[in-house]
């Protein structure tokens, strides 16, 4: 078996690094259940304070949030050798552009570790998937949508420095970048997912705009509805990120993988999904025992706990963190008559 990372060297430093599981998404263009192709064990010496996640400290989401995420992923042989075959015919990416790197480096920290490896190993992959998979828009903007913000709340550039940041990109990459922490946040909430997935078919003929408040200071943005569109598709596919590595029938209630499943259902009921994410829940892989961790406090309470629960404790999770930081949740649809 082979372990999840394979790539070094000095240039990964900068880089980032793209294990199988990231590697096999950009080959095939879709999320994908390895179970049977791999085993899943729990990572020596995990620690959730070095990651993004360290700032979750109610009880009950720091246990989940350790549980998920202190494992170790080895390969099959075989599964090694197809993924990087399929892989090594993907058109290579070319470098980040050196003065965006810089300012990264300079003014920047992204030092902190991600839900799987380093930061740059998540942003690496989100840039390399959005330019084979979402021709026509920016992959910068997947490259640096964390910049202004994550989730929990770590922010790795101070907001005095936007005005350097904007002389780096085009208006429309911008504008989707300091967007995408607020949309993130909005739709982790709730009741903005609970709008869409309402009126998904609706939405596309009456929909002209939506105005929210940006995370890292407050300030209002505003949307087009073809710019929100958009904005929903460099969602989807960061989010793939998050799904569980294999497993999938035993994942239902996980919250990364419900907030994809209701992503993926507005974009395809609306017509708008167009990021190719190639996915069919219906095609399920048979859940592998091999795949499974050993059992901790955490696994079992993750097993009892209904999913109604976590959904609950998601979205509150998400307005404490907005509350934190005096971040307004509110948001306005502006509609036209049918």
């Amino acid at each position: 078996m082979a372990p999840t990372q394979e790539e070094g060297g000095t240039d990964d430093l900068q880089y980032g690094v793209l294990d199988l599981r990231r590697k096999a998404m950009i080959a095939e263009g879709k999320p994908i259940d390895h179970a049977g192709s791999i085993i899943v064990q729990r990572a020596d010496g995990f620690d959730l304070d070095k990651t993004i996640f360290k700032s979750v400290d109610k009880k009950l989401p720091r246990m989940m949030a350790q549980e998920r995420l202190s494992v170790e992923v080895y390969w099959s042989d075989r599964s090694t050798t197809q993924i990087s075959e399929s892989f090594n015919k993907v058109p290579a990416a070319p470098r980040f552009d050196a003065p965006i790197l810089e300012f990264m480096q300079t003014e920047c920290n992204f030092c902190m570790e991600h839900a799987d490896g380093s930061f740059m190993d998540h942003l690496r992959f989100c840039f390399e998937y959005s330019m084979v998979h979402f021709k026509g828009h920016s992959p910068r903007v997947m490259f640096l949508h964390s910049i202004l913000g994550v989730g929990t709340n770590y922010f790795p550039m101070e907001k005095e420095k936007i005005p350097k940041l904007r002389e780096l990109l085009n208006e429309v990459e911008m504008k989707h970048i300091e967007a995408f922490p607020s949309i993130l946040r909005l739709l982790y909430h709730g009741q903005l997912m609970d709008e869409l997935l309402a009126d998904a078919e609706t939405l596309p003929k009456t929909l002209q705009s939506i105005s929210f408040h940006r995370v890292i200071d407050n300030e209002e943005l505003v949307l087009t509805a073809d710019e929100f569109w958009v904005a929903l598709n460099y969602q989807l596919m960061h989010q793939l990120d998050f799904l569980p590595v294999a497993n999938w029938a035993e994942a239902v209630d996980d919250q990364f993988f419900v907030f994809f499943l209701g992503l993926y259902e507005v974009l395809t009921r609306a017509g708008k999904l167009e990021a190719e994410v190639n996915f069919d829940l219906k095609m399920a892989t048979p859940p592998s025992d091999l795949a499974r961790p050993s059992m901790t406090l955490g696994r079992f309470i993750n097993k009892i706990v209904p999913g109604t629960v976590k959904k609950n404790i998601a979205r509150q999770t998400v307005a404490r963190f907005s509350e934190l930081i005096n971040h307004s949740l509110d948001y306005k649809l502006t509609l036209s008559s049918p």
